[in-house]
C-alpha cells in the first residue's frame, strides 16, 4: 500500500497537473480564440515589408494603431486588441502554423497578393458586410475581392507611385520620359528600381503597359512559348529601348532594392527617384523642406500611370462568432470617412479608400501630387497570384540581367519571347 500510494499520487501530479497547467498556458496563450478565455479579445495581425526593413506596410506606427484601438473600445468598452507585425516573408508560414494549432488571427492587414494567397491557403475567409455600409468605398478597389455577395478582403489604405526629388536640386519636376533623360544630361541623378512592380509606370510613358500586363497574365501553353502579338511585340521594344538608353547616361542609376534609392536620396547622392508613397513620412524626416513630390513623368502632356498598393483587411477562421462580429465592426470602423482622414492625415502616404473623404490637394502639394497620382493609377491583377508573382519574378530576372549586362533590346526581347524555362504554376486553368 505505501508503495502504491506515492505512485499513485505521483501519477495525478504528473497528469491531471500537467494537464491543468498545459490548460492555463494554452488559456493565456490563446487569450479569446476558439472561444478561451475572455470571448472579447481580437487578435490582429500586420504584415511588414520585410526582415530587412521595420516599414510597415500599413503605414503607421504602433502609436497610431493603438490611438485607433483605443477609440474603438470607447464605444466598445471590454474589448482587447492584440496587434503582432509579421514580415511578408514570413507572413504565410507564421500564420499557418498558429492556425494549425488554433491560435490564427481574427484580422489580418497585408497586400493584395498575400491576401488572396491566404484564401488560397484556407487561412482566411470570405465574409458578408452591409453592403449600404460599403457604398462609400471607391468600387474599383472591392472588385476583385467579390466572391458572389461575399467579400475575401476588404481596401483599407492606398499607396501610390510618385517622384520624390530635392528641390534644392530640382526647381521643376520632369514633365515627361524624355525631359528626365534630358535633365540627367545636364546633371541630375536619377535613382530607378529594377523591381517591375516598382518601374512599371515608364511603360505607360512609352505606351506599353497594355502589353506589358498582357504578359504578364498570358498562360504559356505546355513546352511551348510565350504569344506576344506583333504590336505587343513593338510596344514592349519601345520600352525596352528607352530602359537601355537611360540605363547609357552616366547620372541615371538602377537599383533592386528601392529602399537603397530613398537612402541614397536622404545621403544627397540622388537628386530625383520614383517611389511608392509608402516612403514619404521616412523622406520628410530626414529632408524636410527640401523634399518634393510630383506625378510620375509619362508621354509628352500626360502624366505616367503608376500601379498603386492597397492595403486590405482579412479575416482569419478561428473566431467565435462574437469575435467575427467584433472584426466586422472594427473593420468597417476604420472605413469610416472620420477614420479614413485621421489615417490618410496621421500616416503620409496614406489615402483613403473611402471616395466621400476630402483630400486636401488644394492646400498641399503632395497630397496634390498623391491624389492625382492616385486617380490616373492601375491596379495590378492578382486573380492568380501564383502565376502573377512567378512571372513578375521571371521578367525582374531579365531586366535585372539586361541592365547590368546592358544588353540589346532586341535580345532582351527575344528571352521575353522564349518565355520562362518551365510554365509558371497556376492555381487557375
Amino acid at each position: 500500500m505505501t508503495d502504491r500510494w506515492p505512485s499513485g499520487r505521483r501519477h495525478w501530479l504528473g497528469g491531471g497537473m500537467a494537464r491543468s497547467l498545459s490548460a492555463l498556458a494554452t488559456l493565456l496563450l490563446c487569450g479569446g480564440c476558439q472561444g478561451w478565455g475572455v470571448p472579447d479579445s481580437l487578435f490582429l495581425y500586420v504584415e511588414t515589408d520585410s526582415t530587412r526593413t521595420p516599414q510597415v506596410e500599413l503605414g503607421d506606427s504602433e502609436q497610431r494603431a493603438r490611438k485607433l484601438i483605443d477609440e474603438f473600445r470607447q464605444v466598445n468598452p471590454g474589448v482587447s486588441i492584440h496587434v503582432r507585425h509579421l514580415p511578408s516573408d514570413a507572413f504565410l508560414s507564421s500564420t499557418s502554423f498558429r492556425a494549425s494549432r488554433g491560435l490564427g488571427p481574427d484580422l489580418m492587414v497585408t497586400r493584395v497578393v498575400t491576401a488572396l494567397r491566404l484564401h488560397q491557403q484556407g487561412l482566411s475567409e470570405a465574409v458578408t458586410l452591409d453592403p449600404k455600409r460599403l457604398e462609400e468605398i471607391e468600387p474599383r478597389f472591392l472588385d476583385d475581392f467579390r466572391v458572389g455577395s461575399k467579400l475575401l478582403a476588404v481596401p483599407l489604405l492606398a499607396q501610390p507611385e510618385v517622384a520624390c526629388y530635392n528641390r534644392r536640386k530640382v526647381p521643376a519636376p520632369p514633365r515627361d520620359l524624355t525631359d528626365l533623360i534630358a535633365l540627367s544630361a545636364k546633371g541630375l541623378r536619377v535613382g530607378l528600381p529594377l523591381r517591375l512592380t516598382d518601374l512599371y509606370w515608364t511603360s505607360s510613358g512609352m505606351e506599353a503597359s497594355g502589353a506589358l500586363e498582357r504578359l504578364l497574365r498570358t498562360p504559356i501553353p505546355t513546352g511551348g512559348t510565350l504569344v506576344i502579338s506583333r504590336t505587343d511585340r513593338q510596344d514592349l521594344l519601345r520600352w525596352l529601348s528607352w530602359l537601355n538608353n537611360a540605363n547609357l547616361h552616366q547620372n541615371v542609376e538602377f537599383s533592386e532594392d528601392a529602399v537603397d534609392l530613398v537612402h541614397q536620396m536622404e545621403q544627397g547622392k540622388l537628386d530625383w527617384i520614383s517611389c511608392n508613397s509608402l516612403w514619404l513620412e521616412r523622406l520628410g524626416k530626414s529632408m524636410g523642406p527640401s523634399l518634393g513630390v510630383s506625378q510620375l513623368p509619362g508621354r509628352p502632356g500626360q502624366p505616367a500611370q503608376g500601379l498603386t498598393r492597397l492595403k486590405v483587411w482579412s479575416f482569419g477562421r478561428h473566431s467565435t462568432p462574437r469575435q467575427r462580429e467584433l472584426a466586422k465592426e472594427f473593420v468597417l470602423f476604420t472605413l469610416n470617412r472620420l477614420n479614413q482622414k485621421r489615417l490618410m492625415l496621421m500616416a503620409p502616404g496614406n489615402l483613403p479608400v473611402n471616395r466621400d473623404v476630402l483630400i486636401p490637394s488644394k492646400s498641399s502639394a503632395v497630397f496634390a501630387a498623391l491624389a492625382d497620382s492616385l486617380d490616373r493609377a492601375q491596379l495590378l491583377s492578382f486573380a492568380d497570384p501564383d502565376r502573377t508573382e512567378t512571372r513578375l519574378a521571371w521578367i525582374d530576372a531579365i531586366l535585372e540581367r539586361a541592365i547590368v549586362n546592358a544588353e540589346a533590346p532586341s535580345d532582351v526581347m527575344e528571352t521575353l519571347q522564349a518565355g520562362p524555362a518551365t510554365a509558371p504554376p497556376s492555381s487557375k486553368p
